[in-house]
């Protein structure tokens, strides 16, 4: 996409074309306040943006509508116009958005509103192909999810006035809150990092986890209503036991005692029941069961505070081997050696000295050869330290299973002699048959009230989540960071390589290094002998201009050879504004100095010939004072603001004033 024409219409209908080269250098000069840099803003604001950046003055109160028509990939063409925005108000979403084969400037009477600012990033950026894309932060962050379009594009190919020489600010709005990030975000994208179905698995991959976040829930559920379930149809189980409805032990299987238990509701009346002192032998022997699981938990719940006394010790005296060894350690740093001189091992003929009078020592220190001997003790002791932590964790982990275990079989048991205690306490005027029909009952109101939480349904929710759990892997490993990572340093070296190649030709400072773009920072750094540099910390605007043009044209040489969905446009506002140091040079176009000509001349040279290398793929439009007498400039020169031409005519002027 390339700009065909930015097209004004005065409050009174009138219009003022002005038409630029596809594929070319198109150099709009003049003399200050000529209202140059205004394209720069009618551009950006024709492609979508709210709020109207134009300054109050002769362009705001003459024109009514701002419009751009635009050359999109395969011969077709856009018009996009933008009412101004109402009286006292900065922004604006109407819009007017047409496409065809072969448009031309509209009049004024066909302009209409029939979209907003949203459908027309939405409709240039399919025309651009930007595909569906997303750009998802951490977990952790809250930030949002973010998806280019071409209002992003748009922040790579305009450098507005105040940012091409600033040597804080690399992208245009780099310098607004949220905006550096969002370029962090999106730029990976433009520059093909990220694969082309991104969007489709990241979206995949969101569904996947909140089915599996689902799944986790279902089968957490069903677990936690599965003990407690167990728990109760072992009561149930201990008191049919006790009342003799079932002649044998608790099956370990839970479908077999779920089938023990329907029989036992089931049986005939003519089943007798257990004589009172079975019953009683039975009730007597789950108290003991009891009784013995109780005193299995507090043996279990001891042997685990020992575990864990045992670990805390064992870290504090880890923590005080630690920073003895560490002490220790600083004889490396010093290099003593462990045999001869003075912190070595004396004889009892040559005794220690100090150091600083020379006079003997009573009480030396201990050696070199000593010191070491009880590094490498302590070293030996944290190694075994170390060792056993695994060991102690495992079978903290296994104390912690059999602890929730018991604990379960204990509330069973417990549960069994309630209702057992229960039943007696309200029958035990009635015949042992009621008791046992009482039973059969709250069995059978039990197990019709079963929750679908059987051993069948709970193999089912963990395979579930297994397969699920592996779907998200299977995604997240494709969507692996490190891999984009990756991709983005490899598309960035291909980069720089262009940018160190063009810094030496402009005879930028620190440019005979390898020159490079920071995304995280945002900003060029040159590698030097002494380090990194960055921009920031480099002399002169000649410098800091330099660098802003050749990281620019990079990008874009980039993103025309790689065939990027970005604008084939790079506007520059007053990229030679530090060597038109007087009006008397911004007027005649030309500095005064023979350093300045040349460098000015260096960098024009620089973009011409990329523009010829790279056309008809890229469209470099420079509004600025200069107006070198060269055959090539000359020809690149599209409009020229002299001698009383500038962007609105003067006679709107003078009829917004009568």
């Amino acid at each position: 996409m390339q700009l065909l024409a930015i097209i004004l219409y005065s409050i009174r209908g009138e219009r003022r074309v002005l038409d630029f080269t596809p594929g070319a250098l198109n150099v709009v000069t003049g003399e200050s306040k000529t209202g140059k840099s205004a394209l720069l803003d009618i551009v950006e604001y024709c492609l979508g943006r709210d709020t109207m950046q134009m300054p109050v003055g002769p362009i705001t109160s003459t024109v009514s509508w701002y419009g751009a028509l635009f050359a999109l990939d395969g011969g077709g063409r856009a018009f996009i116009g933008r009412p101004a925005p109402q009286e006292r108000k900065a922004s604006t979403q109407r819009a007017m958005l047409r496409f065809g084969a072969d448009l031309e400037p509209l009049e004024y009477r066909e302009l209409e509103v029939n979209a907003d600012s949203g459908a027309v990033r939405e409709q240039l950026s399919r025309r651009i192909n930007i595909e569906e894309n997303r750009h998802e932060p951490p977990v952790t962050s809250a930030r949002s999810a973010v998806e280019a379009h071409i209002g992003h594009a748009a922040l790579l190919c305009l450098q507005r006035q105040s940012e091409i020489a600033n040597r804080d600010l690399l992208f245009h709005r780099q310098g607004e809150q949220g905006m550096a990030q969002t370029i962090k975000d999106t730029i990976p994208y433009f520059l093909g990092a990220v694969a082309r179905d991104q969007a489709l698995k990241r979206a995949q991959l969101a569904a996947a986890r909140r089915e599996l976040r689902a799944a986790e829930n279902a089968l957490r559920t069903a677990e936690q209503t599965g003990q407690s379930t167990d728990a109760m149809l072992a009561a149930l189980w201990n008191e049919a036991y006790t009342l003799g409805l079932v002649e044998h032990e608790q099956p370990s299987d839970r479908d077999a005692l779920i089938d023990a238990l329907r029989v036992a509701a089931i049986a005939p009346p003519a089943a007798a029941p257990a004589p009172d002192r079975e019953s009683a032998v039975r009730t007597v022997r789950l108290r003991r069961e009891q009784d013995a699981l109780r005193y299995r938990l507090r043996a279990l719940e001891a042997e685990r505070e020992l575990l864990l006394q045992q670990d805390g010790a064992a870290s504090d005296f880890a923590g005080a081997v630690r920073t003895q060894s560490a002490r220790l350690t600083s004889l490396d740093l010093l290099g003593l050696s462990t045999n001869g001189g003075n912190g070595a091992e004396a004889t009892q003929e040559e005794p220690m000295t100090c150091v600083m009078c020379g006079s003997p020592l009573a009480d030396p220190p201990p050696s070199v050869t000593l010191l070491r001997q009880s590094l490498d003790h302590l070293n030996e002791q944290l190694r075994g330290i170390d060792a056993t932590g695994p060991a102690r964790r495992r079978a903290l982990e296994a104390l912690d299973q059999e602890v929730a275990r018991v604990r379960e079989q204990v509330s069973a048991a417990d549960a069994a002699l309630q209702a057992l205690t229960s039943s007696q306490t309200a029958h035990q005027l009635r015949p042992e048959t009621a008791r046992a029909d009482f039973a059969r009952g709250r069995i059978h109101a039990t197990l019709a009230a079963l929750p679908a939480s059987s051993g069948e349904e709970i193999r089912r929710l963990r395979a579930l989540h297994e397969r699920t759990a592996a779907r998200v892997a299977a995604l997240e490993a494709e969507l692996d960071p490190a891999e984009e990572r990756e991709q983005l340093t490899s598309r960035l070296v291909s980069i720089s390589h262009d940018m160190t190649t063009w810094s030496k030709r402009l005879e930028l400072e620190h440019g005979d290094g390898s020159v490079r773009l920071d995304l995280n920072r945002l900003t060029v750094v040159t590698d030097t002998e002494q380090g990194p540099v960055p921009l920031f910390r480099i002399g002169s605007g000649e410098n800091w201009i330099g660098y802003h043009i050749v990281t620019h044209l990079a990008l874009h040489r980039y993103f025309v050879r790689q065939n990027r969905p970005v604008p084939r446009i790079l506007m520059l506002d007053q990229p030679t504004q530090v060597w038109y140091r007087s009006e008397i040079d911004q007027r005649r176009g030309t500095p005064a100095g023979d350093r300045d000509q040349e460098a000015v001349n260096r960098l024009f040279r620089l973009i011409y010939e990329i523009v010829q290398e790279l056309a008809p793929e890229l469209q470099v439009i420079v509004c600025d004072h200069a107006n070198l007498a060269v055959d090539w400039f000359q020809d690149s020169v599209q409009h020229n603001w002299r001698g009383g031409e500038r962007l609105i005519p003067l006679h709107w002027i003078d009829d917004d004033e009568s």
